[in-house]
């Protein structure tokens, strides 16, 4: 049964490699159901047993981001220095992750959390990687890093806002700006970051 599921795990994430290298290299309106298929020498029912649609294999593109993410997460965690700079360690991971995609491809996931109303696309899916966050806000507070009084719960929310919305303007300016720095620099006037942690943090 293992070796059953685990091949199907290998045929969805081959469709989706194939389909995200097709992505870059024709544009994502360029590519067909159709040329996904050819390039993954399957069916179209193969590939419509895995997704619905084209754009729903950015759901399972996600995945890869968030493994790097946990591989990493033991250095951040110990080589940081403060709660602050392991909550952006940790975040702009990702961040950079989904940029190396391209402004297109990144646009693209984008626009489909944005339709289906979710707007945790740079918050790992992972209910742990929430709960990790919330919890470094939570000690960055109570170590004095940030000066932000509100519930880190609606702090880590306001903070996926705010980066989905500059993301959004990275994409459509085709990336012409540091999207990491920009970032940053908001991100460190809503937390209330300690002047002598901002220096350490640029």
């Amino acid at each position: 049964m293992n070796n059953k599921k685990d091949e199907s795990n290998l045929t969805k994430m081959h469709i989706v490699d194939t389909a995200i290298d097709l992505f870059r290299q024709r544009g994502y309106y360029n590519v067909s159901v159709t040329d996904i298929c050819k390039a993954s020498k399957i069916s179209r029912s193969t590939f419509y047993y895995y997704f619905k649609s084209k754009d729903e294999i950015f759901d399972s593109f996600l995945l890869k981001p968030e493994l790097i993410i946990f591989d990493k997460l033991p250095s951040i965690l110990i080589n940081s220095s403060s709660y602050i700079e392991q909550f952006y360690q940790i975040f702009e991971t990702f961040l950079k992750e989904m940029m190396e995609t391209g402004p297109e491809i990144f646009g693209q996931v984008l626009k489909r959390n944005i339709d289906n109303g979710d707007l945790k696309i740079l918050v790992p899916y992972q209910i742990t990687m929430w709960d990790i966050y919330i919890n470094l806000i939570k000690k960055a507070q109570e170590a004095g890093e940030i000066n932000n009084p509100n519930p880190p719960e609606e702090i880590v929310e306001a903070i996926t806002y705010i980066t989905v919305g500059i993301s959004v303007i990275w994409c459509n300016k085709n990336g012409s700006f540091d999207l990491i720095a920009k970032n940053r620099q908001i991100l460190e006037a809503l937390l209330l970051v300690k002047d002598e942690l901002k220096a350490k943090l640029n």
